[in-house]
């Protein structure tokens, strides 16, 4: 009996001992409670977390395709009136800066709404990749999205330059982008 005792008490040791390492880590920024943001570029800057989640057309998409490039992840709804206002302006910034290498994902956040994806990415004449991201493991990795829209700015080398929370306008989006050449 005193055998079980103390086993249990090493493997409590263990776990809490793990619980302070990787809290102390979040705290210090190496790492969100997900542990998937946590890599840091010269300067500082966290790293873009990998990631690879569906398309609305069924076809999977990796962002390791971003490698290299500047690039703008939008974590969105359909219902939200803040994320279908900005999109136009998205949509019209990309289309300038594409030619350049610009690489642009909407991530849908929408869970009772993604049989309606396709229509509104038609209807919103979305050129960009739309992606399914409502399980939420996208959104954790990149430090727990709490508000929508939030767009994440990333340059050449994979760091995140910028984040932005709430609505924004075309001049304000291409001023960003424009940041990432």
């Amino acid at each position: 009996m005193k055998k079980e005792h103390l086993m249990m008490a090493v493997a409590l040791v263990v776990v809490f001992g793990a619980a302070i390492f990787f809290y102390s880590r979040w705290q210090r920024g190496e790492t969100t409670p997900s542990g998937q943001l946590g890599a840091t570029a010269p300067g500082g800057a966290q790293m873009a977390p990998p990631f690879v989640l569906t398309d609305i057309q069924g076809n999977s998409f990796d962002s390791a395709t971003m490698a290299g490039k500047p690039a703008v992840v939008n974590f969105f709804a359909t219902w939200g009136p803040p994320c279908r206002g900005e999109i136009p302006g998205f949509v019209e910034v990309y289309e300038k800066y594409k030619g350049q290498g610009l690489v642009m994902v909407g991530i849908s956040v929408d869970t009772d709404t993604r049989d309606k994806l396709p229509a509104f990415a038609a209807e919103q004449k979305i050129s960009y990749p739309v992606l399914l991201g409502f399980d939420g493991s996208t959104a954790k990795a990149y430090g727990g999205v709490s508000a929508i829209p939030t767009t994440f700015f990333i340059s050449r080398d994979g760091a995140i330059r910028n984040v932005h929370v709430g609505f924004m306008d075309k001049a304000a989006f291409d001023q960003e982008v424009g940041k990432l050449f």
